[in-house]
């Protein structure tokens, strides 16, 4: 049996989350509504890249823990009974 954890931030890094968010597309008009309508939906693009980073950043730092906490019960287990009572 492997003693290692599954690497976290190898997965996460992979499924792309951490890559940068693009912007919302620039208005065709300079009209200040078609601007307004702009300004809203940048915002909503900050928004969503700034909740993917920060639920990516708590994935990760959970998924090192607990492999962490596995990987150290596990090797408690591994011990003789008479090592784990003595």
């Amino acid at each position: 049996m492997s003693q290692t954890a599954l690497p976290c931030w190898t997965l996460i890094k992979a499924s792309g989350l951490l890559e940068a968010t693009a912007g919302a597309p620039l208005p065709v008009n300079d009209t200040g509504g078609e601007i307004g309508a702009f300004g809203d939906r940048q915002t909503g693009q900050l928004d969503s890249a700034n909740a993917d980073k920060a639920g990516i950043k708590r994935m990760g730092d959970l998924c090192e823990r607990l492999n962490a906490e596995a990987l150290e019960k596990s090797r408690r287990r591994a011990k003789p009974w008479w090592k784990r009572v003595f």
